[in-house]
């Protein structure tokens, strides 16, 4: 009796679903001159281009709600300020403070060990 060939499990991907649309001529030239300078398939081209818009996307979002944080942490602060509760440092102390910094840098830790 002939031994069977061992069965080999693939590791599969996540799975996917396929996507059915309809894309211009234009745009379908402009995707295959894309993947055609990375060599990739058209598949692959148009999951890169996806994921990369989407990143930039999220990335956008993310920037400008920490700019609107920080838009809304300047406006309390200079509210404060105005009605008299914010802490003040008069600048003579804050040079002082840089000169003297910039005059002894901090020791860098021996990293020889």
């Amino acid at each position: 009796m002939a031994k069977s060939a061992p069965k080999v499990r693939r590791k599969l991907g996540p799975p996917t679903s396929p996507i059915n649309f309809r894309m211009p001529q234009p745009l379908r030239l402009r995707l295959d001159r894309f993947a055609s300078a990375r060599h990739l398939g058209e598949a692959e081209a148009l999951r890169v281009v996806v994921s990369e818009h989407l990143d930039e996307v999220e990335t956008a979002a993310e920037l400008a709600a920490a700019e609107r944080w920080q838009y809304e942490q300047a406006y309390a602060t200079w509210d404060r300020f105005l009605k008299g509760q914010g802490r003040t440092v008069p600048r003579d102390q804050i040079e002082r403070i840089f000169t003297r910094a910039l005059a002894h840098p901090p020791e860098q830790a021996d990293r020889t060990r």
